[in-house]
């Protein structure tokens, strides 16, 4: 089992409005991905411009595979752009 943390925090002047039109989308899809045990968004509850994706992986095949889907490959870059440097992983392994 896989577990992926990717923390990222937004550019100055950057809505939850906007993080979550783009993040909802990417949850909602990557959960009916094969080999998905769970994908989630969190905002802190400290640090109003930081979130955290967290996702559970069957294997790295399928984290792979998911890595290349449709909507990974178009939502992912977005948010990134909304990001002031990109997102951090921090990956664990069961």
């Amino acid at each position: 089992m896989i577990r992926l943390n990717g923390f990222f925090e937004v550019k100055d002047g950057v809505t939850e409005t906007q993080v979550k039109a783009l993040a909802d989308e990417l949850v909602e899809k990557s959960l009916k991905d094969e080999g998905n045990h769970g994908y989630d968004l969190f905002h802190s509850a400290t640090r109003p411009d930081v979130y955290m994706f967290c996702e559970t992986w069957e294997s790295d095949d399928l984290l792979t595979k998911h890595s290349n889907a449709e909507h990974f490959t178009r939502l992912v870059p977005q948010i990134e752009a909304l990001t002031k440097d990109g997102l951090h992983l921090e990956r664990f392994e069961k």
